[in-house]
């Protein structure tokens, strides 16, 4: 005579669901995080690459024969220096709300001349207090070197910076 095969317990069955349900719990929490990391890593870029378009413009500016003002630079929308816009940019426009930008997107606020990211994950940025990231180009004057003729033009820098709300 054969054994009868029998299947498992109900107290198999409520281990091996919990132990499946905790191994899932560590899995999303690390997928989550690694989406963070990425978002991150992903506006540290755009940030960097808008900073190298302003350093090759003031370094244009800065080469003989030019006597380009860098003030525009304040006004204008620094996206506009790139040759291609990031895919997440929602353009340029008037005081936009949350909804206009939407989650994990870019744009140019036109009232205070300002670029905003609206953060997709809250745990991107831990030193961020709100959802939205705001950058700002920012004119600034070198300091004058005694070397240099009085005739000549005054040195001016440009910053890309993040603004603390």
């Amino acid at each position: 005579m054969t054994a009868k095969q029998r299947g498992a317990s109900l107290l198999e069955f409520t281990v091996s669901v919990i132990v499946v349900g905790v191994l899932l719990g560590f899995l999303l929490q690390r997928v989550w995080y690694y989406q963070g990391e990425a978002e991150q890593a992903a506006v540290q870029m755009t940030v960097a690459n808008v900073r190298t378009a302003l350093e090759i413009k003031v370094a244009q500016a800065k080469l003989p024969g030019r006597s380009e003002d860098l003030t525009f630079l304040t006004e204008e929308n620094p996206f506009d220096l790139l040759n291609v816009k990031p895919s997440n940019y929602a353009g340029a426009l008037f005081s936009p709300s949350d909804q206009d930008i939407g989650a994990g997107n870019w744009c140019f606020d036109r009232s205070n001349k300002s670029l905003i990211y609206l953060l997709n994950f809250g745990n991107s940025f831990r030193d961020a207090e709100t959802k939205r990231l705001k950058f700002k180009v920012k004119l600034f004057r070198l300091p004058h070197s005694p070397a240099k003729p009085s005739g000549a033009p005054e040195s001016l820098g440009v910053a890309f910076e993040q603004e603390k709300d």
